[in-house]
């Protein structure tokens, strides 16, 4: 790593560590934080400057997140820049980014341009009546990289039929424990694999193995659906996620 980035994250680091997480790109250090785009994508503020002064910048996300939405922006400098004036930002070929500062004021610079760059981005699906959308697998899977970090992967677990079943999200801790959580969408085909794939691992009696099904209850989604998911695991709904899988997590950990 360049000393000088690391020289950023590291001084940066202790102040936003429960706010956002952190990594080296390129030139800059980014941090994705806990602000939410309209589409549902997590917002990212790049940092980059010297050992002494920063800047931080969205690196065009926001006007970005519009346009890949339908929105069409001739001028997004004028039409944007008095929005953010105010907030003491500036808009430069799309990109908003605050003034250059000492690097301990970088968290301020943080958390200025990804409330703005969210703000930006709502204002401009408002303006140009354009529609969100809403990927809750993609939702879930942030959330827990942002929780878990490299603790969380892809994995595949045999069932007690010997059949390997995949999983988009296993969390793995230090005393050997996993806990499953895994999306599932609101058709037949998708609820029947991911039962049978619970069934098949909760089969095998493994103590080490925690399992839990996660639905987007945005959704409408009706009883019998809802019974049938509980028959192969715990059913979470995706609104309460975040404190469910943390408790979840915490019971598993001290098992």
């Amino acid at each position: 790593m360049n000393d000088n980035l690391e020289h950023i994250a590291d001084s940066i680091m202790h102040g936003m560590r429960d706010i956002a997480t952190i990594e080296v790109v390129g030139d800059g250090v980014r941090f994705t934080t806990h602000c939410m785009y309209p589409s549902n994508g997590l917002v990212r503020v790049t940092v980059k400057g010297g050992r002494e002064t920063v800047y931080a910048s969205d690196e065009g996300e926001a006007v970005g997140e519009a346009l890949s939405a339908g929105a069409v922006l001739r001028n997004p400098d004028k039409l944007l820049r008095g929005l953010l004036r105010p907030q003491g930002l500036d808009i430069s070929n799309g990109i908003i980014r605050s003034d250059r500062m000492p690097l301990e004021a970088a968290p301020l610079a943080i958390l200025a341009v990804s409330n703005a760059a969210r703000d930006i981005a709502v204002w401009l699906y408002d303006h140009h009546r354009l529609k969100s959308s809403r990927d809750f697998r993609r939702m879930l899977s942030e959330f827990l990289k942002h929780k878990f970090d490299d603790q969380v992967s892809a994995a595949t677990i045999v069932g007690k039929s010997n059949k390997p079943h995949k999983f988009a999200n296993v969390i793995s801790f230090p005393n050997g424990r996993r806990l499953i959580v895994d999306p599932v969408a609101n058709d037949p085909s998708s609820i029947n694999a991911r039962v049978v794939a619970h069934l098949d691992v909760r089969s095998t009696n493994d103590p080490t193995i925690d399992q839990r099904i996660v639905y987007d209850d945005a959704e409408k989604w009706s009883p019998s659906d809802l019974n049938l998911l509980q028959v192969g695991a715990n059913v979470i709904p995706f609104s309460k996620a975040t404190d469910v899988i943390q408790r979840a997590a915490e019971r598993v950990q001290v098992a």
